[in-house]
């Protein structure tokens, strides 16, 4: 498929299917799962895991960066490894129940952050500074949403932050920190409100460990595809597309 017509394809998409079919099975349980995690547990969580940079690639590349083909190939590695822990994690979580569906959230948010890092390093894009932390957490908030309207809008503010050369943005120093907070506080309420209720599978013995599973696995494809895109935006807009 032609690169332009995915990027096309991934604003006008849907939120994935895994996840809004399991909330509707799953909806007995889902008001008891949010309240569990409450959204300024996960704003907490966020705000530690973006700016924790040091822990190791999920996948060790090395690859021509010029070569978009060779990017997208990185890329696609990076969330099978990531699909692949995440699912193992969330299957384990699922056996425990309500308990240890709450020690694999932190795992999930971590793991979908160092998705987007090293899809980022795939493109070229080491993630260095402010510009490039809000934009990490634009594309986390953009894989979370489950409202179609507000995915599209959330998509056109990133593209919105991408210069002609790929680079980003560079926020005014003095509205920089309040920016990153903004973006974490809109992400905590679309995570307190998605993840939850979707690993509320995990509170039915025998559905547990396949939902659990499964949700995380599809998470982490949102998070990838959104990832892909992102930064496929921004190697196009610097070579003029």
């Amino acid at each position: 498929m032609d690169l332009i017509q995915q990027q096309n394809e991934f604003r006008t998409a849907s939120p994935s299917f895994l996840g809004r079919g399991i909330e509707a099975i799953t909806s007995p349980a889902t008001k008891i799962a949010s309240k569990m995690v409450p959204s300024g547990w996960i704003e907490k969580l966020v705000k530690a895991i973006d700016s924790a940079t040091s822990k190791p690639q999920l996948v060790n590349f090395k690859h021509d960066q010029s070569d978009m083909q060779a990017c997208q190939r990185a890329a696609k590695k990076i969330e099978n490894t990531a699909k692949l822990l995440n699912g193992t994690t969330g299957a384990l979580s699922g056996f425990g129940g309500a308990l240890t569906m709450t020690t694999d959230i932190p795992a999930t948010i971590g793991l979908a952050a160092r998705n987007i890092r090293d899809t980022g390093r795939a493109y070229g894009y080491e993630g260095q500074g402010p510009a490039e932390q809000l934009f990490r957490l634009q594309i986390l908030e953009i894989a979370a949403l489950n409202d179609k309207t507000v995915r599209q809008q959330r998509i056109a503010d990133l593209e919105t932050q991408i210069q002609a050369d790929g680079s980003l943005v560079d926020p005014d120093p003095a509205i920089a920190d309040p920016l990153v907070d903004q973006a974490i506080e809109r992400i905590s309420r679309a995570l307190a409100m998605a993840i939850p209720k979707k690993k509320a599978g995990s509170f039915i013995p025998v559905l547990g460990a396949l939902v659990s599973g499964a949700v995380n696995t599809s998470f982490q494809g949102d998070v990838s595809k959104a990832a892909r895109f992102a930064f496929q935006a921004r190697r196009l807009r610097s070579s003029g597309q």
